[in-house]
């Protein structure tokens, strides 16, 4: 009898224990999962806040309606989406009273000037006193929160975020002023479709390639093409299938020597031109600087046909510099074919090559005379934005189209923006605004 109940207790003592074993595994899942929606949450919401920065900021250099709209539709979606991630963080409500209701109302108003502007109203010097004013609001409060990230070290601790994250949002919440403003109700159903489309680099709406030529290849040409292009000794070359679907392309990995890193190269199927290329060596060296760099980029373009090009933007990371370039043609930058070409900082090869946006839109273009003088087209600029330089260029506009259009680079409130005004008709086409970062410069 004294045996079969110590059987029982044994049994009782597993069965309590596996329960108990269960209970906490299953607990440990619930906490890593709240972990990760808070992460999630706030990750967005400091992305949103750097988005309405960046797009106020638009909004006091935009002089017409066509850029101004999608402007505002974006800056009261972000504030919506800030707002619900907001919303979703394990902090006292009280000390995100005044933040929601700054998000709120940005939104708010964001809506109501965009409905306006839609009805053929302009934005009023008060309007544009008042978005300053949220501008600023919005870069104090981007600010704070990337404080706020660097200081809860080790992750988005759930005890972590709710101590510091909410001594830090009292300290926030207490400086986002109540702006007051007309509001208006607002209906989902209602959300505007107009949105910004952002730098011309990744602007390819095009069906067809237009830039390739010559008749079609074997995979073993464009073997031989990767090869010629890459200018070094190959061990062996391996076909892989490339993801790229905007050109038909054969997908070649290529081996210097047995343990080296693959390098990885696209061949058009059409015409046998290289693509892409990227080179996954590791660099842990810098043994040249970004002139030297610019230079071996410039030499490696002129030596596979690539003429008359301009670098327009940089970008260094992880011992490496990529530089962007586009075709000028009668003084006049061509930004749809844009080129892109990576090198290492440690002996200058060439790690990383895209021509994709080159051979989808390039063609031999004949450019028409502007119609409008550069005074004429600087009078459609706003007031706001200083001038410092300004020139003709083709730009990619929504499906493909091209315009020509004066670039005007000019500051506002230190920030530093592009506008781009119909040469033809005088329309604002495109704003973009310069954000500085400690790899290189990126527009938005």
């Amino acid at each position: 009898m004294k045996r079969v109940s110590t059987v029982v207790m044994l049994l009782l003592l597993l069965v309590v224990g596996a329960w108990g074993y269960n209970q906490y595994m299953q607990k440990v899942t619930y906490h890593r999962y709240l972990q990760a929606q808070y992460d999630r949450s706030f990750y967005q919401l400091v992305n949103s806040i750097e988005n309405i920065e960046t797009s106020t900021g638009k909004l006091m250099v935009s002089s017409q309606e066509n850029t101004t709209i999608p402007i505002l539709s974006d800056v009261w979606r972000q504030a919506f989406e800030a707002q619900e991630n907001l919303s979703q963080l394990p902090i006292s409500q009280p000390e995100l009273d005044n933040t929601s209701k700054f998000l709120s109302q940005i939104g708010d108003y964001s809506y109501s000037l965009s409905k306006n502007v839609a009805d053929g109203k302009k934005l009023t010097d008060k309007d544009l006193k008042t978005i300053s004013e949220l501008h600023n609001y919005a870069v104090y409060l981007g600010k704070s929160l990337q404080d706020l990230r660097s200081k809860i070290q080790g992750g988005y601790d759930l005890d972590n975020l709710n101590k510091k994250g909410t001594q830090k949002m009292s300290q926030i919440d207490s400086k986002i002023l109540n702006v007051n403003m007309n509001t208006v109700n607002q209906q989902m159903s209602n959300y505007p479709t107009l949105i910004y489309d952002g730098p011309f680099s990744e602007s390819q709406a095009k069906l067809t390639p237009k830039g390739l030529t010559g008749s079609n290849v074997s995979y073993d040409n464009a073997v031989s093409i990767a090869k010629r292009f890459l200018g070094k000794p190959i061990l062996s070359a391996i076909k892989y299938s490339p993801n790229n679907g905007k050109i038909d392309a054969y997908g070649v990995e290529l081996k210097p020597t047995q343990n080296a890193p693959s390098i990885y190269v696209n061949v058009s199927k059409k015409g046998g031109h290289v693509i892409w290329l990227m080179d996954q060596r590791a660099v842990s060296k810098v043994n040249i600087s970004e002139t030297q760099a610019l230079n071996y980029a410039m030499k490696f373009l002129k030596s596979h046909g690539f003429s008359n090009m301009e670098n327009t933007y940089s970008i260094k990371a992880n011992g490496t510099v990529q530089f962007n370039f586009t075709p000028v043609q009668d003084n006049i930058r061509i930004y749809p074919d844009i080129v892109k070409v990576k090198i290492a900082l440690d002996n200058g090869d060439i790690v990383g090559f895209d021509a994709t946006s080159y051979y989808m839109s390039h063609v031999d273009r004949k450019i028409e005379k502007p119609k409008l003088t550069e005074a004429e087209a600087q009078s459609k600029v706003s007031k706001n934005l200083k001038i410092e330089s300004s020139r003709l260029c083709i730009i990619p506009l929504d499906g493909g189209k091209e315009v020509l259009a004066y670039e005007f680079k000019g500051n506002y409130s230190g920030d530093t923006f592009y506008v781009y005004i119909n040469a033809e008709n005088g329309v604002e086409e495109k704003i973009l605004k310069v954000i500085k970062t400690n790899q290189g410069n990126l527009t938005m």
